[in-house]
């Protein structure tokens, strides 16, 4: 390291002799002290979901609810969510009650939740490839409502987990949708149910309740399956986003780049504003540093709060519980450091519903790139850089802005499927960059996440990398796989590789070590 140009906070160590569990118990302390000396509460707040088969499974006697709040307490969580319905999985009001009253005994709080899906007993499935429901069918609004109802009065706060989408292609869909694209007629049909089915059944019996809508992480394919971040938050109170990238170099969950959590809780914020609270990321198929990475991600797109997928993995254990405790100190730091800050970088325009072509995700790679990517919902006209992909299409305006920008003397940047759709004006620098076909899902069977691996991301080299940040104004030399954030005189890396890289940032070098986080000062 050269100077006072970066600092780094070391991770604590402790003498052979302390246990895990002490070493917990110091961490966690170490941060609520750390976050009641800079204000009266700790910048981050840690929660848990838990599922309405993990209730029945882990929560049914004093001993285990007991076992349950003590495993969430090592990790510093405050809050569970219990689940009352997912499907045919279901907790009866009477027993959420009960379960409220003891882990408030605890010193835990508690909110509600349910996974909209379908059950043999719960609603109409879909016809289509995913298991969710068909919202049209009188069943699957009725148990909705039901479950509104019902749990309205135990709970002062109710969370919609991230099913709330339909592919369903049934004869009253068809009926429904009318000449309707299938996209506009999912986004107003289920715009449309929010009210009717869940605020209105809730309300009725307690006017306060406090609504949650989770956001899937899966932002480039809202549009399709009737998600609507631009209207679904008026009829809530706050909103949760989904930054659960899991392992990035595996198929079962798609290909997904580590840092597409950040990209969808940056672009939803953008969309939405301050009703965004809350990143929500799982145990599922990741690594101990997969679940550090995710929580880091989150941190830096200005979660206030970490909710855990699922009650299940915290009480059996996992590989990244001692890491994420290890790193919460550092963690509670930056999430106070950056929040209010504003993002500094190269925009991309994605409008709320626009359709991303072959550039799907495309933030995601350009972020593993070393580009700053600042996910913006309208023209960036202000911006000194932006980056154009299919999505910017669905402005009708676009050619109009695109020339006053690059005339105020901002550098634009279209990928070759935007300018083969659009004349580009003089000046505008092209970006030979592709993600995914609709075939290249088909071929794998995938609907919503990356199906494969990027020959030209995995192989891009360090000079390939350093032109395409000259070409976009980044004044950045070194290797992929780092990613870069500007928070106004803020600046950090944050490492995805496996080894120690020198990173050389507007003429300084930086020393990022592997898997770790640097904040630069310049």
């Amino acid at each position: 390291m050269t100077g006072n140009l970066v600092s780094l906070t070391a991770s604590s160590s402790y003498p052979k002799p302390l246990t895990y569990a002490m070493r917990v118990r110091a961490l966690i302390t170490a941060s609520l002290i750390s976050g009641l000396l800079c204000g009266a509460e700790p910048a981050l707040k840690i929660s848990v979901y838990a599922t309405a088969g993990g209730i029945q499974g882990y929560l049914k006697t004093p001993e285990q609810r007991q076992r349950a709040a003590e495993a969430m307490r090592k990790l510093g969580v405050t809050r569970v969510v219990l689940e009352g319905r997912r499907g045919d999985e279901y907790v009866a009001p009477e027993q959420l009650k009960e379960l409220r009253g003891q882990f408030s005994a605890l010193g835990l709080e508690s909110s509600g939740g349910i996974a909209t899906v379908p059950g043999k007993a719960f609603g109409v499935r879909n016809q289509g490839a995913l298991s969710w429901l068909n919202y049209e069918a009188p069943a699957s609004q009725k148990g909705i409502a039901e479950f509104f109802r019902t749990n309205a009065a135990v709970f002062d706060e109710l969370v919609v987990d991230d099913f709330y989408c339909t592919m369903d292609t049934s004869p009253e869909s068809v009926k429904a949708r009318g000449q309707k694209e299938w996209g506009e007629y999912r986004r107003d049909l289920l715009t449309g149910l929010i009210q009717p089915m869940m605020v209105q059944p809730a309300r009725q019996v307690k006017p306060g309740v406090m609504l949650v809508i989770k956001f899937p992480q899966w932002y480039d394919g809202f549009h399709m399956y009737g998600y609507d971040p631009a209207r679904m938050p008026a009829s809530f109170n706050k909103v949760w986003v989904g930054t659960e990238v899991r392992n990035p170099k595996t198929q079962r969950m798609g290909f997904v780049q580590p840092t597409m959590g950040y990209m969808n809780y940056r672009w939803l914020t953008d969309v939405i504003g301050d009703k965004v609270e809350a990143a929500w990321f799982d145990h599922i198929e990741c690594t101990g540093q997969n679940f550090v990475d995710q929580a880091w991600q989150s941190v830096l797109a200005g979660a206030k709060e970490l909710v855990f997928f699922n009650l299940i993995d915290v009480i059996q254990g996992h590989p990244g519980h001692e890491p994420f405790v290890k790193a919460l100190p550092e963690l509670q730091a930056a999430a106070r450091r950056v929040r209010g800050k504003k993002l500094e970088g190269v925009a991309y325009y994605k409008p709320a519903g626009s359709d991303p072509g072959d550039n799907r995700y495309l933030m995601d790679y350009l972020g593993m790139l070393g580009i700053p990517v600042v996910p913006v919902s309208t023209y960036p006209s202000k911006s000194r850089s932006v980056i154009l992909g299919m999505q910017a299409a669905a402005d009708p305006a676009l050619m109009e802005k695109v020339k006053a920008h690059i005339k105020s003397g901002a550098k634009v940047a279209m990928t070759a499927s935007l300018m083969e759709k659009v004349k580009a004006p003089a000046g505008v620098v092209r970006l030979d960059m592709r993600t995914f076909s609709e075939q290249d899902y088909r071929d794998v069977g995938e609907w919503l996440l990356p199906p494969k691996e990027l020959a030209w991301m995995k192989n891009m080299t360090r000079e390939q990398a350093d032109a395409l940040r000259k070409s976009l104004g980044v004044k950045l030399s070194g290797p992929t796989e780092i990613a870069y954030y500007r928070f106004g005189t803020d600046e950090a890396f944050y490492s995805f590789r496996d080894e120690d890289v020198k990173m050389k940032l507007k003429g300084k070098t930086v020393k990022v070590p592997a898997h770790s986080i640097v904040w630069v000062k310049p």
